[in-house]
């Protein structure tokens, strides 16, 4: 990946000739470039291999900065914010203006239409910054930038969806109307043992924070319009995996179906969580456990646990 994001085709090390008649074959089937941010928790090959631009969400540590899925993989950030001494938080930083501007240089050469599909602006500055950029490329290029109003298995969803419509040579104006479309089929619920992750991010007060961990307090959030809401509070982990399941029982078929923590470790917790949503749903093929990525899990911290779901369009 160059200059921390990854661009295909920009500088694939090709002859100019040779480039410009693959770039050249390539326009012709798919005219319209696909950009996102690793929120979505894209792998970089698929992105490659799909021709979707990837920038990488900031983590700070101590005042050293990583790169989520180049310098920092999922599992060493999982394992810096569980072994961080007390008070060390994370800081996720969004992809700045200058990232967005050299993706969007770099696509100008094969495209003059892009489709950029973000992290909720609720959650991250990502999508400030596309439009802060996208403003530099007016008249030459027409850049849609999106709100996907959700994060990690949402936002991913909405990007292969997004990628898959590009790839088949559809419109611009069909693929922006579609995502905008997709953006309210896409759903997800989070409970929260560690409120002072909450604080940190800002979704709580302190004093809130304090005084919920004093009364052994475990939030139920969902993502609602991009924004995370605290809908329910209950007293035992036991009775917010149901709340997590009773969630998720409300989709009759769902599409696509994850459970999303920050690490990749089974916990008892995990796995009474798996079980009874397959049980719940014994008619999906597959209900994985993923990672929730940086953004999220600054939030609902290592011990935070939640479901995503994507319904049939």
């Amino acid at each position: 990946m160059h200059g921390h994001a990854y661009t295909p085709g920009a500088h694939n090390g090709d002859s100019p000739a040779h480039s410009a008649a693959s770039n050249g074959a390539r326009e012709r089937r798919q005219r319209v470039r696909v950009v996102t941010d690793s929120a979505s928790q894209i792998e970089l090959g698929w992105a490659h291999e799909n021709h979707v631009s990837l920038l990488a969400q900031k983590v700070a540590f101590d005042g050293q900065i990583y790169h989520e899925g180049i310098d920092l993989t999922d599992n060493e950030l999982a394992e810096r914010i569980i072994n961080a001494p007390p008070n060390h938080w994370s800081q996720i930083q969004p992809p700045s203006v200058e990232d967005f501007s050299n993706v969007y240089r770099g696509l100008l050469r094969e495209t003059s239409e892009i489709v950029s599909l973000h992290v909720s602006s609720h959650l991250s500055d990502t999508l400030q910054n596309a439009r802060i950029a996208a403003e530099e490329f007016r008249g030459r290029c027409n850049i849609a930038i999106l709100d996907s109003q959700s994060v990690a298995l949402g936002l991913n969803i909405l990007v292969r969806k997004v990628a898959q419509r590009a790839q088949s040579g559809m419109p611009m104006d069909d693929i922006v109307r579609y995502a905008r479309g997709s953006v309210k089929h896409v759903y997800g619920a989070f409970i929260v043992e560690d409120l002072q992750y909450m604080a940190h991010s800002g979704c709580l007060r302190p004093a809130q924070a304090m005084l919920g961990e004093m009364l052994g307090v475990i939030p139920f959030l969902t993502i609602e319009e991009g924004q995370i809401v605290a809908i329910e509070k209950v007293r035992s982990v036991d009775r917010a995996l149901e709340k997590l399941v009773e969630f998720a029982a409300e989709f009759e078929q769902p599409e696509e179906m994850a459970v999303l923590q920050l690490s990749s470790r089974v916990t008892d917790k995990t796995a009474n969580l798996l079980g009874m949503l397959r049980f719940t749903f014994p008619k999906m093929r597959d209900i994985p456990l993923q990672h929730c990525g940086a953004t999220i899990g600054s939030i609902i911290g290592p011990t935070g646990i939640g479901v995503m779901i994507c319904e049939k369009d």
